[in-house]
């Protein structure tokens, strides 16, 4: 049997997709423990209760991801209660070369608006694993953090110093100088 280029692209694109719709039906787990019911991940056509069960899944991981972080850094608290707004997200352990989305969060304003949002490692070099971990932003300035809300972050902003990050991992939490992210708006629940 002889096959052409194009059925050659085809199979292989096939193939990615079916990798990538694999993966994105992984997992996320909770801050404290690697236990907990798998989250669905976003595709493009959720139907209305399937949106709200994520967006309840996000913010039930924001909840314990500030529990646990307010447990091991109580003046934390004080910090994101007077800041301009914060952003909890999940960073999962999928491999970097098969999946362009490394996580997933909110962010909350002042106001309690929340924006749901996406991140993409770019720190990270083709195939390198990526362990699980929370990271916890701090925003100061109210101006850039409606701003982050609105389009996401197309650059690196960890050099930001009106940004605080903070990372919990199974390890316990540091506060983070560089990470290498994009983040952009979750199109499927906003």
């Amino acid at each position: 049997m002889r096959f052409t280029s194009s059925t050659i692209r085809r199979v292989l694109l096939l193939g990615g997709v079916l990798a990538g719709l694999l993966l994105a039906g992984g997992c996320t787990t909770e801050p404290s423990k690697s236990k907990g019911k798998p989250v669905p991940r976003a595709s493009g056509a959720l139907s209305d209760k399937a949106k709200q069960e994520q967006r309840q899944a996000i913010l039930k991981v924001r909840n314990r991801t500030l529990e646990q972080l307010y447990k091991l850094k109580p003046l934390t608290r004080a910090e994101i209660e007077g800041a301009a707004g914060y952003g909890v997200f999940e960073i999962n352990g999928l491999n970097a070369v098969l999946v362009e989305k490394h996580g997933r969060g909110m962010v909350m304003e002042r106001s309690g608006k929340v924006t749901f949002m996406q991140l993409a490692r770019t720190d990270l070099s083709p195939g390198a694993p990526v362990k699980p971990y929370w990271q916890i932003m701090v925003f100061r300035d109210p101006k850039q953090l409606s701003q982050f809300a609105a389009a996401g972050s197309p650059d690196n902003i960890s050099s930001d110093p009106k940004i605080v990050v903070y990372q919990l991992s199974d390890k316990g939490i540091a506060t983070q100088a560089d990470w290498g992210a994009r983040y952009f708006r979750d199109m499927d629940l906003n």
